[in-house]
């Protein structure tokens, strides 16, 4: 399973992200990305609802989270027993304006400890004009700051959650990504980025992986095993999908994004069904 050095480790619990790291090939993110956009036209009107947890509807999506490449370089910062918690796709259309406000995850998703690393994977070149991922090196080994819940229309996020003020904007620091790169932040790391100004769109793939010791604060929730063992239970373990789109799998699917839903937007805002 590929790793990473222990330079590389030390850098990213002294920054709190890792960028870039090598994942697939052009030709690999090439094929994942004619995959999801299949999909998305398949969903028609109802895409948006692939865009959470779409590994528990298709297995080359399963696949691509569970790819040793992947999950090789999470158990380095994380430890070898390690939870695929959720997958969701960020993409920026050409010209959208869409924006995902500096935050910090650690605030909305009810994950403690906070022993949580989310990678960043490119499915499209992610250059400094597509509003690469930007962070701010340390600030997760800082305070969890008051968040501002704007709902904006063009932010990305589901409450549009911003940091007012408390930390230095300026100190942010761009992550571009070529198409098959990845990076890693930490679940307090203070990120966000900017439009997308290219006449492409901007995709990432978004997976969070969790150590298996980490439970749900909020709600009973769901994972998937990808590393290791689990020997403490604190999430319903789902299995790949047997068929694609298969029914089974569109209600596993439902249920574990409504569980999602509940821990991030415990108001009780309720997901589009992926039918």
């Amino acid at each position: 399973m590929a790793s990473l050095s222990a330079e590389a480790v030390q850098a990213f619990h002294r920054d709190g992200f890792l960028s870039p790291i090598p994942v697939f090939s052009p030709d690999e993110a090439r094929a994942l990305r004619a995959a999801l956009e299949q999909a998305e036209n398949e969903a028609g009107p109802r895409a948006d609802a692939l865009r959470i947890d779409l590994h528990l509807l298709t297995r080359w999506a399963w696949d691509a989270v569970c790819d040793p490449r992947i999950v090789g370089p999470v158990t380095a910062v994380l430890g070898p027993d390690v939870l695929l918690w959720s997958l969701q796709w960020f993409i920026k259309e050409p010209g959208d304006g869409k924006i995902v406000s500096f935050h910090q995850d650690a605030t909305y998703w009810g994950l403690e400890p906070h022993d949580v690393v989310t990678a960043w994977v490119a499915l499209s070149d992610s250059g400094p004009e597509t509003g690469p991922m930007r962070f701010v090196p340390g600030s997760h080994r800082g305070p969890l700051f008051d968040h501002r819940e704007t709902y904006a229309a063009d932010n990305l996020l589901s409450r549009g959650q911003t940091i007012d003020a408390g930390f230095d904007e300026g100190r942010a620091v761009l992550a571009p990504l070529r198409a098959g790169e990845m990076s890693l932040h930490h679940v307090r790391l203070i990120h966000g980025s900017q439009p997308n100004t290219t006449a492409d769109r901007r995709i990432g793939m978004v997976i969070r992986y969790a150590a298996t010791r980490v439970r749900q604060t909020r709600v009973e929730d769901t994972a998937v095993l990808v590393a290791g063992q689990d020997g403490y239970g604190h999430f319903e373990l789902l299995p790949p999908p047997a068929v694609d789109m298969g029914d089974a799998e569109r209600e596993r699917h439902g249920y574990a994004v409504a569980q999602l839903y509940k821990a991030l937007m415990p108001e009780g805002r309720v997901p589009p069904p992926a039918r």
